[in-house]
């Protein structure tokens, strides 16, 4: 089979947007890559301004032309924004595709990212997720998913029920199951990725265990007061904009992960929170990216 593989270089603020853009359209996740060789997980820290370079694949079929235009309509809206270069395209066959910087990644102490076509052989104390190819490119290596999957690790306990807001994938979902979540349920606004969730849980053995839906919040089947970990990997904005209902569906006890901003959104983001009832008791920084744990105010 043969791939498109598109890419294109963007300025730090500007990565979530575009690899949101590259995963609704794309095949599996896209991958950011920084300047000069930069690995997270050797503990190498890249200069927080530089540009990135994001890379999305694309499969050669009766889609491909469909797909490049959405693409091509999201990037020129972001363009108003920011002064983005051309696309950048390059054919590869489906072994390059399926070898593009392919390694297990690990997250945290135990969790471990691991394509299906990779040969592992870890600890046994590892909890390990394995995802197609596609899904892994990228997801050990975005500041919020890396920070996000290490406060899942820490905060879920067996039989906890998690609530993942923007769910994408279904990757958070899945990690938090593999840990001992007794249900998980996510919820996006996009269709694609409500269809990528529920296919990558079911691979991942999961589907009865979970249960995804579309649209934003509140839902019906989403009761206040009923998860113990809620986790939003989402935009600042959405986040200010769903702080009660997030707040609220946790338990009593429960914790909220709240990513997805920038550090110049932290304070909107917090007050929004604490407006709702919520507590920050930590706060996390990867480069320009935040995380902060959220309690509900006794």
């Amino acid at each position: 089979m043969r791939w498109l593989q598109i890419s294109i270089i963007s300025p730090p603020e500007y990565v979530e947007p575009l690899t949101h853009l590259f995963n609704l359209h794309g095949e599996g996740s896209a991958s950011v890559e920084h300047p000069g060789g930069y690995n997270p997980d050797e503990g190498e820290i890249p200069d927080p301004t530089d540009w990135v370079t994001i890379k999305g694949w694309l499969p050669f079929d009766d889609t491909t032309s469909s797909r490049k235009t959405a693409i091509n309509v999201g990037v020129r809206l972001i363009r108003h924004f920011v002064d983005l270069p051309e696309i950048e395209e390059r054919e590869v066959n489906d072994e390059e595709w399926r070898n593009q910087k392919f390694k297990p990644i690990r997250i945290g102490t135990n969790l471990m990212i691991v394509p299906k076509s990779a040969e592992f052989t870890g600890k046994t104390s590892d909890v390990v997720i394995t995802l197609e190819p596609g899904l892994a490119f990228g997801t050990g290596h975005h500041p919020t998913t890396r920070m996000c999957l290490e406060e899942i690790e820490t905060t879920v306990k067996p039989n906890d029920r998690f609530l993942d807001v923007g769910c994408g994938s279904g990757v958070l979902s899945i990690a938090a199951l593999a840990l001992g979540a007794q249900h998980a349920i996510g919820v996006d606004i996009e269709n694609d990725a409500v269809n990528a969730a529920i296919r990558n849980l079911n691979d991942a053995g999961f589907s009865a265990q979970s249960t995804i839906l579309s649209g934003e919040l509140p839902q019906d089947k989403i009761t206040d007061g009923d998860f113990d970990v809620v986790v939003a990997n989402i935009a600042a904005n959405v986040l200010i904009k769903n702080a009660e209902s997030l707040v609220a569906a946790a338990a009593e006890d429960g914790v909220i992960i709240a990513s997805g901003m920038l550090k110049t959104r932290v304070d909107d983001v917090v007050s929004a929170f604490e407006s709702a009832g919520g507590k920050v008791q930590s706060t996390r920084q990867i480069e320009d990216w935040i995380t902060t744990l959220i309690t509900r105010s006794k």
